[in-house]
């Protein structure tokens, strides 16, 4: 009888265990890792790289765990300084952690900030601008996305949803039109220095450029 009594509540017991949930990430992150994000690094390398010729101290706001970093430190020379929302439990570079809004170094810290797919995570991006405007001695080199149609708009979301959603990185989709890139820099009396816009390759849907600006 005592048997039976223990038996019933060991089973009760159990029953009450949370049933463990299906990562339904992990296929994603498996992906990023061994083929898009190793691919997306390289190309961006090669397209960054002209623009850091000049410099020697950078700050890479939104650095993640450093690996676009430290590959551009090996191809330009430059000392390269990272601040992100969220540190990796790995980083390839020195990671700070910020706040999203206010960088923790002082003005005129570093010749250049680089800001690399990262603006349109934010919800304000006039007042991460602005910092990096405060923090950069010389320039702001930004890579991010523009749109013309609901179509890029679409494509955009789904790439981002796919690169950042597993990692849990937040979502705003607050992307520019070219013009609104334009006013932005304007407003915040950046002079542009150099321009690229590009795809990937010829299958890439979506639309990048990479602005360098001068601050005056």
């Amino acid at each position: 009888m005592f048997k039976s009594i223990v038996s019933t509540l060991r089973t009760r017991e159990w029953s009450r265990q949370p049933t463990p949930q299906p990562d339904w990430f992990s296929p994603v992150r498996a992906l990023n890792k061994s083929i898009i994000f190793p691919y997306r690094y390289a190309q961006l390398t090669n397209r960054l790289t002209p623009f850091l010729h000049d410099v020697t101290n950078v700050l890479d706001v939104g650095a993640s765990d450093g690996q676009l970093a430290h590959q551009l430190t090996d191809s330009t020379g430059c000392h390269i300084t990272g601040i992100d929302v969220c540190l990796q439990p790995y980083s390839y570079i020195e990671v700070r952690r910020y706040n999203g809004r206010n960088f923790p170094f002082d003005d005129n810290a570093f010749d250049c900030v680089l800001m690399v797919d990262m603006l349109h995570h934010t919800t304000d991006i006039e007042q991460v601008l602005a910092e990096a405007r405060r923090v950069a001695r010389r320039f702001i080199l930004i890579k991010d996305h523009y749109w013309d149609s609901q179509f890029d708009v679409r494509a955009l979301s789904m790439a981002d949803f796919v690169g950042n959603a597993p990692y849990g990185i937040p979502l705003p989709y607050n992307y520019l039109r070219l013009t609104e890139w334009e006013h932005l820099f304007h407003d915040h009396n950046l002079g542009e220095v150099s321009r690229a816009t590009f795809r990937y390759n010829s299958l890439d849907l979506l639309k990048h450029i990479i602005v360098k600006l001068e601050v005056s």
